[in-house]
């Protein structure tokens, strides 16, 4: 069976050209939709990383990077081992990245940090 393939000299592809090169077409100017720096009213966005990312997911990210898909529940170790050293800050920044990759297991975490 023979493949069938679009003609290279297309009728709509070349009125385009022509309609570029007569001036039919006007340029768009390209403009960054996500530019703005941080919410005046001092909403979440405000608490966005300069780059316009947030905080967690670069972290949650370089994670996931350091340790393939064992990353939720090395972050969920992380969580506990903090927790049992009473590094209450430690141990939410690691259940906010367990709950980057797993809702579920992060909850758990949580959970077993305030029954403790």
């Amino acid at each position: 069976m023979s493949i069938r393939l679009a003609p290279a000299q297309d009728p709509a592809r070349i009125a385009g050209k022509h309609a570029a090169g007569r001036g039919l077409v006007t340029r768009v100017q390209v403009m960054a939709v996500n530019d703005n720096e941080g919410a005046a009213d001092g909403s979440a966005e405000a608490e966005i990383a300069p780059g316009g990312f947030d905080p967690v997911l670069v972290e949650a990210l370089r994670h996931f990077a350091r340790h393939g898909l064992q990353a939720p529940r090395i972050a969920y170790d992380e969580a506990e081992r903090a927790a049992s050293e009473g590094n209450a800050p430690g141990a939410a920044h690691w259940i906010a990245i367990t709950g980057m990759f797993d809702r579920r297991l992060a909850a758990a975490a949580s959970a077993e940090q305030i029954s403790a």
